[in-house]
């Protein structure tokens, strides 16, 4: 799962292409996948973050400045047929054979994979509330303390899947995207090149990375807490398998484009309200 925020606020204290329209085609198959894997209600919850998170910006880059123009921005940015389309785009479907989209398809239809669907995308839909969030903090901490051995288990499943590298390379892709936007708008005296944009996220690498951690497990800790330990070696296994790793790096795919087009997209719209020059 990729964490639905934005990061790049962190970092600094339209104009653009056109808003995608439609979604591309997708194979039938793929899209039961899809479908399996709760992809409209994950589509959902990014709306709604974004929508709340981008709204947020205008404490931090232009005061006072947006109003409600700033908040009609944000809310046609987040428009769910546009994040729908940025996901299908970047989705690598060619990498995805008809059988092993069938498998995963399988896996998450049983009775174990729809409720693994279910508990991660009302922990994923409840820990972007601020509050959620410190107190799964707190329950994360709590079995660190206590060596509780459920942590063995969410190690290696995160390992398996990759999470943490998936979860910070996504990040630093959506904050690279949001300074790109932001200079491409004119938020700054002259554009700024592009390799100093991202010797200044790399630089954000080790904070991202700590933090992605600790969201990570105290999201897991939620998502999976109606899970035995038999339930979730089950869905380890098939994280372990060729299907499963291919469900994994795909969706990160299409989540990734998702969060790198949105992010450029909120920035080259910030940029024009710093310069007073909204339209």
């Amino acid at each position: 799962m990729l964490r639905a925020i934005c990061l790049s606020v962190s970092l600094v204290i339209g104009a653009g292409p056109a808003l995608a329209q439609s979604a591309p085609p997708l194979r039938e198959d793929t899209l039961a996948m899809l479908d399996a894997i709760g992809m409209e209600q994950s589509i959902n919850i990014m709306v709604q973050a974004g929508v709340r998170d981008g709204r947020g910006l205008e404490d931090d880059l232009f005061p006072g400045r947006g109003g409600a123009a700033w908040g009609s921005v944000v809310d046609r940015l987040y428009a769910p047929d546009t994040l729908r389309a940025y996901f299908y785009e970047g989705f690598p479907e060619d990498r995805l054979a008809e059988d092993r989209a069938a498998e995963i398809t399988a896996f998450f239809s049983s009775d174990l994979g729809e409720r693994i669907v279910e508990g991660e995308l009302t922990a994923w839909e409840a820990i972007t509330d601020q509050a959620v969030e410190d107190a799964a903090n707190e329950v994360y901490f709590q079995h660190l303390a206590e060596a509780n051995p459920r942590l063995e288990l969410l190690d290696r499943f995160t390992e398996v899947n990759g999470f943490v590298d998936f979860n910070v390379m996504g990040a630093l892709n959506a904050n690279f995207a949001f300074l790109r936007g932001m200079s491409d708008g004119g938020a700054y005296e002259r554009p700024i090149p592009e390799d100093m944009i991202l010797t200044q996220v790399w630089q954000s690498e080790p904070d991202i990375r700590e933090d992605t951690i600790l969201w990570l497990y105290s999201f897991q800790l939620m998502a999976y807490a109606d899970l035995t330990d038999e339930e979730l070696e089950a869905y380890i296994a098939f994280s372990e398998s060729d299907a499963g790793q291919l469900y994994n790096s795909t969706v990160f795919a299409g989540y990734d484009a998702v969060f790198s087009e949105m992010s450029y997209r909120l920035g080259n719209a910030a940029a024009l309200f710093m310069t007073g020059e909204p339209t």
